[in-house]
């Protein structure tokens, strides 16, 4: 007998004021970022390796209206 199980089911997120459900940003306050650089021969540079380091609070934007969504972005 096979044991009945749960299927996860996440909501689209759609912009409340625009209808947008496909198109967004985030927004990353008081980051550092890392890029860590290889020198070729002919002097030019060629990124690695990156790393973000944030300290700041992460904000969700619709790409259409630019309302801020970060609400319904973390639920």
């Amino acid at each position: 007998m096979k044991k009945p199980f749960k299927i996860l089911y996440r909501e689209k997120i759609v912009c409340p004021n625009c209808q947008n459900s496909e198109d967004f940003y985030e927004v990353i306050e008081n980051a550092t970022i890392f890029i860590y650089y290889l020198q070729n021969e002919d002097g030019s540079l060629e990124a690695i390796e990156e790393e973000i380091e944030v300290l700041g609070p992460v904000k969700f934007f619709c790409a259409n209206c630019n309302t801020e969504l970060t609400q319904m972005r973390n639920k």
